[in-house]
C-alpha cells in the first residue's frame, strides 16, 4: 500500500518515519482540506481504509456535535501546537484525540501533516474522576457530610469540601481557614469540649477524634455537628495533618430530642411522665441505698401522691380535650410550688412527687401548701370549677429503698386518707390491707371456702330485759392449716373489692341456713343474722339467691336476719329500698348495722324495712366516760322505738355499760361480756351453761 502512496519529497519530511511508526498521521491540503495521504496506524486507529480516508477531507472526520469551532489550515494554525478534537470512527464511535499540525512539503506543494495522539482513556478518565468528584459532593450535600484537611504547620483548614464549607458557614474562596475563626463559631458551651477533644487527638496517638458540639453560623442559626477525624503523624510521631469529617446532625438531635420528650415527658403537662419519675427517683435512692447523707446529700426520701378528686368530672361534662387543660393548669401550680424541692410527674389524673431530705413534718406542710395552691378555682371553658385533692404519703429508707415499694405506699396512704376522710394520710403498715402475705391469702381464699377452712363463728345476742339467746351474729374465721386461725380484718378489706365478696356471703348464707337447720333439729330455734356487702345489695339477685337456698335446705327466711351498714345502703338508695322490701316480703329480718357511722338520711331510714337498728360498739364503749357518746346512744335507741324497730347494742363488754343500756331501754346486748365469738358448733353448749335462756324451737312461716 506504501508504494501507491504518492512520493513526497523525502528533503522535505521523511517519508520512512510516517509509514513505519506507531503515530496515527495523515496528510492535507492547507486550503481544501484534502486528505492526501494517511499511514497504517491512523487507518488502524479509526477503522477507515485507505480508499475512505482518501475521499475525505479532514473537518469529515471531526465528530458530529462537537463544540470545536474549525479555523481552518492556515499559516497562523499550523505551527507546532496541539488541538483536543472528538474524531469519529469509521464504527461510530468518537476518539478523543489530540491533534498536532505542522506545515511541510508533501510532491512539490504545501501540505500540513497531522498527528492524532488518541487520549480516549485519559478524557473518559478525568470525565469520571470529575463525575465521581461531583457524586461525591451531591452525596455530601444530601447527608450533609463534608470533609477537610487541618494542616499542623498553619494550623488552619487547607483544604474543606463544598458541603464542608456550607456546614461550616464559610464560603469555599475563603479558605484556608484558621482554627481559631472556626472555634469563635462554635457555642461557648461546646467550645471547651471541641477544643480538648482536638488537643487530645493530636498527642494521643491511641485516641479517636469523635466529637458533637453546636456551632452558630453567620446568620445567627444554631446547628448540631457531628466531627471525625484521623491524625497523620510524621516519623517523629509529631501530628502533621488532621484528615476529618463533619456531619450536620441538627435534625438527628432534633429527632432525639422529640423522641426522648415522647418517652420521658408528659405530652398533655409537659412534666415527667412515670418512665423519667421512676429514673429520678431510683437515682435518689441508689445514693441512700449506699449509706448517703452526709453533706449535701438527702438521708431520706417524701414521695407524695396527690390525687384530684373530682377530675373525671370535667371529663365527662366537658369532654377530655378540658380535661387535659386542667390537668395543664394543675401541672403549672404544682411545679411553681415544688420548684427546686424536688421532681412532680404526671400519671392520669394523679402527680407523684419525690421530695428530698423531707422528714414526716416537712412532708406534712409540703402538702399543705400543694392543697392550697389547688384551693383558687380553674377556669376551664369559661367555667370557673373547683377541684380537690388528696395527698399519700410515704418516705424512704423508713418504708422501703425502692420505687416500687414507695410508689405502693404512697398509694396506700392515698387510699387510707380516702377511707379516713382526710386530705393527707401518712402510711401506717398496721392499716396496710395490701402486703404480699394478705395478697397470697387471697389467692388461697376460694380453695379455702372449698376445702372448708372458712368457717362460720358465732356472737350471740341476749335480750336485756329477760336474758334470753334471741339469736347471734355470724362471724366469719379462716382456720389455716399453716398460719392459724385468721380474723376477717385481714382479709375482708380486700375480699370486699372483689367479686369474691359474692362468694364468700353466699358460704355464710349457706352455712348459716345449715346450722339453723342443726339447731331446729335439736330442738332449738337461734336464728343467725349474715352481714351483707354493699357489693352484694348491689348485685340485685340476692333475693333469689336466698329463695332457691331456702328451698334447697327446706328452711324458712325467719331463721336467717340480713345485717347491712348505712353507707352501703346510701350507695344507691332507691334499688337498696326496691331489694329489702323484697327480702322483708319475704320474712327475712333486717338490721341496719353499725348506725351512726354512716351519713344516712332519716327520710330514707322511714323507708327502710328495716326490724332492728345496731348501735356501733364505738359509741357504746365510749358511753360511760362520753357525755356525747352516751347521748347518740339514748337518742338512737328512742329514735328506733319510735319507729318501732328493736335496738340491739354491739360492744358491750362490762356490766356497767350493760346497766346503763337497760336503764335506756336498749332491747338486746351483744359483745364479750355476753360472750365472744365462738365456733358456731360449740354455742349450743355454752348457752346452757350460761345463765341465759334458750328459746325451744316452735312452727314458723
Amino acid at each position: 500500500m506504501a508504494a501507491e502512496s504518492p512520493r513526497a519529497d523525502e528533503s522535505a519530511w521523511c517519508r520512512p518515519l510516517f509509514e513505519g511508526t506507531q503515530l496515527s498521521m495523515l496528510v492535507c491540503d492547507p486550503v481544501s482540506q484534502e486528505i492526501l495521504d494517511v499511514n497504517d496506524a491512523i487507518l488502524h486507529l479509526l477503522g477507515y481504509t485507505r480508499d475512505q480516508m482518501l475521499s475525505m477531507r479532514l473537518p469529515d472526520l471531526y465528530a458530529r456535535g462537537g463544540q470545536e469551532r474549525d479555523d481552518g489550515l492556515g499559516p497562523e494554525t499550523c505551527q507546532l501546537h496541539s488541538h483536543v478534537r472528538r474524531v469519529a470512527g469509521a464504527d461510530g464511535n468518537d476518539h478523543h484525540a489530540i491533534l498536532q499540525r505542522t506545515a511541510i512539503e508533501y510532491g512539490g506543494r504545501d501540505a500540513v501533516l497531522v498527528v492524532l495522539q488518541d487520549v480516549t482513556r485519559h478524557v473518559e478518565a478525568e470525565v469520571q474522576l470529575r463525575e465521581t468528584q461531583n457524586e461525591l459532593h451531591r452525596a455530601q450535600a444530601l447527608a450533609m457530610i463534608g470533609n477537610w484537611i487541618w494542616d499542623a504547620a498553619s494550623d488552619s483548614h487547607v483544604s474543606t469540601s463544598p458541603e464542608g464549607c456550607r456546614i461550616l458557614g464559610f464560603r469555599p474562596e475563603e479558605a484556608p481557614v484558621s482554627t481559631a475563626e472556626i472555634y469563635a463559631r462554635i457555642h461557648p458551651d461546646d467550645r471547651a469540649l471541641a477544643e480538648q477533644a482536638r488537643e487530645r487527638a493530636l498527642h494521643d496517638p491511641g485516641y479517636k477524634y469523635d466529637v458533637e458540639f453546636r456551632l452558630i453560623r453567620p446568620d445567627g442559626e444554631v446547628r448540631w455537628l457531628h466531627s471525625v477525624a484521623e491524625v497523620r503523624r510524621d516519623a517523629c510521631g509529631r501530628a502533621v495533618k488532621m484528615l476529618g469529617l463533619v456531619q450536620d446532625v441538627t435534625e438527628r438531635r432534633r429527632a432525639e430530642d422529640n423522641v426522648r420528650r415522647l418517652a420521658y415527658y408528659d405530652t398533655v403537662t409537659g412534666l415527667p411522665n412515670m418512665n423519667l419519675f421512676e429514673s429520678e427517683v431510683e437515682d435518689r435512692l441508689v445514693q441512700l441505698r449506699r449509706g448517703a447523707g452526709r453533706g449535701r446529700s438527702p438521708a431520706r426520701l417524701a414521695c407524695l401522691i396527690v390525687d384530684l378528686v373530682r377530675f373525671r368530672d370535667v371529663n365527662y361534662a366537658l369532654t377530655h380535650m378540658y380535661g387535659d387543660v386542667l390537668l395543664a393548669l394543675v401541672a403549672d401550680r404544682l411545679a411553681a410550688v415544688i420548684g427546686q424541692a424536688g421532681v412532680v410527674a404526671r400519671c392520669d389524673s394523679r402527680f407523684p412527687i419525690v421530695l428530698d431530705g423531707a422528714d414526716e413534718e416537712e412532708a406534712r406542710r409540703w402538702a399543705q401548701h400543694l392543697l392550697r395552691a389547688l384551693e383558687a378555682p380553674f377556669a376551664v371553658a369559661g367555667i370557673s370549677y373547683e377541684i380537690g385533692a388528696r395527698i399519700g404519703i410515704a418516705f424512704a429508707p423508713l418504708q422501703g429503698l425502692d420505687y416500687h415499694t414507695l410508689l405502693r405506699k404512697a398509694d396506700i396512704a392515698l387510699y387510707q386518707a380516702a377511707g379516713m376522710a382526710r386530705n393527707v394520710a401518712v402510711y401506717v403498715a398496721e392499716d396496710d390491707p395490701h402486703t404480699p402475705d394478705r395478697l397470697s391469702l387471697i389467692g388461697d381464699f376460694r380453695a379455702a371456702i372449698e376445702s372448708g377452712q372458712i368457717q362460720l363463728f358465732c356472737q350471740p345476742k341476749v335480750t336485756m330485759d329477760g336474758g334470753e339467746i334471741v339469736g347471734a351474729e355470724a362471724l366469719v374465721r379462716w382456720v389455716h392449716p399453716e398460719k392459724g386461725c385468721i380474723g376477717p380484718e385481714t382479709f375482708m378489706p380486700l375480699i370486699e373489692a372483689t367479686d369474691l365478696i359474692h362468694l364468700l356471703t353466699q358460704h355464710m348464707l349457706a352455712t348459716a341456713v345449715t346450722q339453723c337447720e342443726a339447731w331446729r333439729a335439736l330442738g332449738v330455734r337461734l336464728p343467725i343474722a349474715v352481714n351483707l356487702s354493699a357489693r352484694d345489695i348491689a348485685a340485685l339477685s340476692l333475693s333469689e339467691h336466698l329463695r332457691e337456698l331456702l328451698e334447697l335446705h327446706g328452711s324458712c327466711a325467719g331463721l336467717i336476719g340480713l345485717e347491712m351498714t348505712e353507707s352501703s345502703l346510701m350507695q344507691n338508695p332507691a334499688e337498696s329500698i326496691a331489694e329489702l322490701e323484697r327480702l322483708s316480703g319475704m320474712g327475712f329480718k333486717l338490721y341496719i348495722d353499725d348506725f351512726g357511722t354512716g351519713y344516712s338520711s332519716l327520710s330514707y331510714l322511714s323507708r327502710l324495712p328495716v326490724d332492728v337498728i345496731k348501735i356501733d360498739h364505738g359509741f357504746t364503749m365510749q358511753m360511760i366516760e362520753d357525755g356525747r357518746a352516751a347521748s347518740i346512744v339514748k337518742s338512737t335507741v328512742h329514735l328506733a322505738h319510735d319507729l318501732g324497730m328493736r335496738v340491739v347494742a354491739e360492744g358491750v363488754s362490762n356490766a356497767r355499760i350493760w346497766d346503763a343500756l337497760q336503764a335506756l331501754g336498749c332491747d338486746e346486748a351483744q359483745g364479750f361480756y355476753v360472750a365472744a365469738p365462738m365456733p358456731a358448733a360449740q354455742l349450743l353448749d355454752w348457752a346452757r351453761a350460761s345463765p341465759y335462756r334458750l328459746l325451744d324451737e316452735h312452727a314458723c312461716a
